[in-house]
């Protein structure tokens, strides 16, 4: 306070003079003592103060460096606002024919490549292209613009500008002397990864591990700008995205391993996953995490960690609850680095693996609230989209919605969403609004509805959302519908049975990968075969396997599905003493979800048996046994 009150009775035309002695004795000392760098920030405190003062050619590009080294120091502490405040600072300090000019040339593209960084993660991604135009206009070498490019093209793609990135990608490939194809055909994509399999062949994890360091800096710079493009391409350019993939694979084997490789061999795991080769999609997987220990910079580990743990390891010997925590840690990596990009693609599968696990839905509601802010915040519209889907399938969960098989309430209404994303994207924000209305058409009993929505995604979900978890959604619902519906007439049973079969075998593929993940809900899908063929046995069997696979996985919503769908069984049967139980149990696991809509159901249309069940044994007897499993987790975690 007494600082301050002195400070105050300086007369304030007085003030930049008594800055800048301050900074020369601050600057002076330093550079005595060669601890500049240990004290930039205290300098350029007190010369930015009082740089219109500077006049003199040598002081002026003194402190432009000096608000450089401050810049790039802030950018490396993830200080990105600070950052841009020296880095203009610094800008300002040169006159214009000295940008870019002799032995300005060098503090000129510094300056100007990380302000394109800054401003790429500050959010204001209009400001990246008028930095990018100045660096190529006046930079030398292509591999002096690369940097900026990269910041362009990810700002196109916060602004799903698609198309935009892509033909900027090719540009810089081109002057890069990589010619690499506008379009490719199936001969051409076969003869990519034929050729990329055989450089692989015969080599072992030990010995890829042991590959050298790759030092050609113009295969850097091709590597940079392909990783930059992976989302682009499995959004809007699917037949681009293996020749992308095997490039980089190819490059990281003949030229060395990079910071930049271990996203290079995560996507080509990712894509012997969507193949079903999940042991060998795995393997690869892994060995990217392994590449990230190699290298001290952490550019590439939320990009790597989100394909690895995102779309690789769920299907492979990992459940999805295993997924979240590393999908947590990558996000935050994903900020500090600046990569909004991936850090909310890590948001955004860590808020859909939380439904799929059995997170209590009114805890959910909060975090997606917020993580929709964030994408907000960040420009990252895409993943803002994405979330807004899942939070209104939540609310209808939970609801707070007039029609709860229809997405229409305070996060969205269907009918325009699509109005909300760029054209080249709507494909992928349409199929996931299709798996969340399965989930909940079918959830609510509206049998026809799910079958309905199906035949329009059915040829087109595996292709627009590869390797997702909306796939294993998507199948099951599709089956358990067909089964409801082949009960309830004949009319299309042919039709309907080959739905269950082909959903079956793809579902019996995925357990046997991802047991914990898919196990109940092949489990389930027998039983409601069998029920539905007359094995009234068999389904019994299948019913209370599918309910302990789900309690073992944790998943209490597709526990109380399993319920459900028992009682509905033995009330068809005649049992009314089981079903109760069964009901009765349903009804409070759907409560414990925080599916109050669901639960209001089940009471509206089976209160009395709901009634009897709570009151027999065996619901208390199960109960209790859950109570103490759930507590025993908790404790664990």
């Amino acid at each position: 306070q007494i600082r301050k009150a002195a400070y105050l009775l300086i007369p304030f035309a007085d003030r930049p003079l008594m800055h800048l002695r301050i900074g020369r004795m601050f600057l002076m000392d330093a550079e005595y003592d060669s601890r500049v760098d240990k004290y930039v920030f205290l300098i350029v405190h007190q010369l930015n103060r009082s740089k219109e003062l500077i006049r003199e050619a040598e002081e002026r590009i003194s402190l432009a460096e000096l608000n450089l080294m401050a810049g790039e120091r802030s950018i490396q502490t993830s200080a990105f606002g600070p950052a841009l405040t020296y880095l203009k600072a610094g800008l300002s300090m040169l006159k214009p024919n000295e940008l870019f000019a002799g032995e300005y040339y060098d503090i000129s593209l510094r300056l100007y490549s990380s302000m394109a960084e800054v401003e790429l993660v500050n959010g204001n991604v209009g400001n990246v292209e008028a930095s990018v135009a100045i660096i190529s206009k006046h930079a030398i070498q292509i591999l002096d613009k690369v940097p900026s490019y990269v910041c362009l093209i990810k700002s196109y793609i916060a602004r799903e500008r698609m198309k935009e990135a892509i033909s900027t990608c090719l540009y810089v490939l081109a002057k890069l002397g990589l010619q690499f194809p506008k379009s490719a055909g199936m001969p051409t994509t076969i003869r990519y990864v034929i050729k990329t399999k055989m450089r692989l062949r015969g080599k072992t994890d030990e010995r890829l591990k042991q590959l050298p360091e790759l030092e050609d800096k113009s295969k850097e710079a091709v590597m940079r700008i392909l990783s930059v493009v992976l989302s682009c391409c499995y959004l809007t350019r699917q037949d681009l995205l293996p020749l992308v993939i095997c490039h980089m694979v190819r490059c990281s084997l003949k030229y060395g391993i990079s910071h930049i490789s271990p996203i290079a061999f995560a996507m080509y795991g990712f894509m012997l996953n969507i193949t079903g080769d999940f042991k060998e999609g795995y393997r690869f997987g892994k060995l990217a995490l392994s590449f990230l220990k190699k290298f001290e910079t952490k550019e590439m580990h939320c990009q790597t960690i989100c394909i690895v743990w995102g779309y690789i390891a769920p299907w492979r010997d990992n459940s999805f609850r295993d997924s979240m925590e590393h999908l947590t840690y990558a996000s935050k990596v994903g900020m500090e680095v600046g990569d909004h990009e991936y850090a909310m693609h890590c948001v955004t599968f860590f808020s859909a693996f939380s439904f799929i696990v059995g997170r209590p839905l009114a805890l959910l509601e909060d975090e997606i609230n917020d993580f929709i802010k964030y994408a907000i915040s960040l420009h990252q519209d895409l993943q803002r989209v994405e979330m807004i889907l899942l939070h209104q399938c939540v609310l209808n969960l939970m609801g707070r919605s007039d029609n709860p098989v229809i997405l229409r309430g305070t996060a969205m209404d269907e009918d325009g969403i699509l109005e909300q994303v760029a054209p080249e994207n709507a494909a992928n924000i349409l199929n996931e609004m299709y798996v969340y209305r399965m989930l909940l058409a079918y959830t609510f009993g509206e049998y026809k509805a799910v079958v309905d929505i199906a035949d329009k995604s059915r040829l087109t979900v595996a292709k627009v959302l590869p390797g997702q978890p909306h796939l294993v959604i998507h199948a099951f619902y599709d089956a358990l519908a067909a089964c409801a519906l082949v009960r309830e007439s004949s009319a299309s049973s042919r039709k309907h049975k080959e739905i269950i079969k082909a959903s079956m075998k793809r579902m019996k593929s995925w357990a046997a990968s991802s047991p914990s993940n898919c196990k109940h809900r092949v489990l389930l899908l027998k039983a409601e075969y069998d029920a539905l063929r007359g094995k009234k046995s068999s389904a019994c069997k299948a019913y209370d396997a599918s309910i302990g696979a789900a309690h073992e996985s944790g998943i209490v919503q597709e526990e109380a599905l399993a319920h459900e769908r028992a009682a509905l069984f033995f009330i068809k049967l005649g049992d009314e003493a089981k079903a109760s139980h069964y009901l009765a149990t349903a009804h409070q696991l759907y409560l414990d979800w925080g599916a109050d809509a669901k639960s209001s159901q089940l009471q509206t249309q089976y209160s009395t048996m709901i009634s009897k069940g709570r009151t027999r044994r065996s619901f208390q007897d199960y109960m209790i046994k859950r109570s103490a499993s759930v507590a025993s987790e908790l404790k664990s975690d």
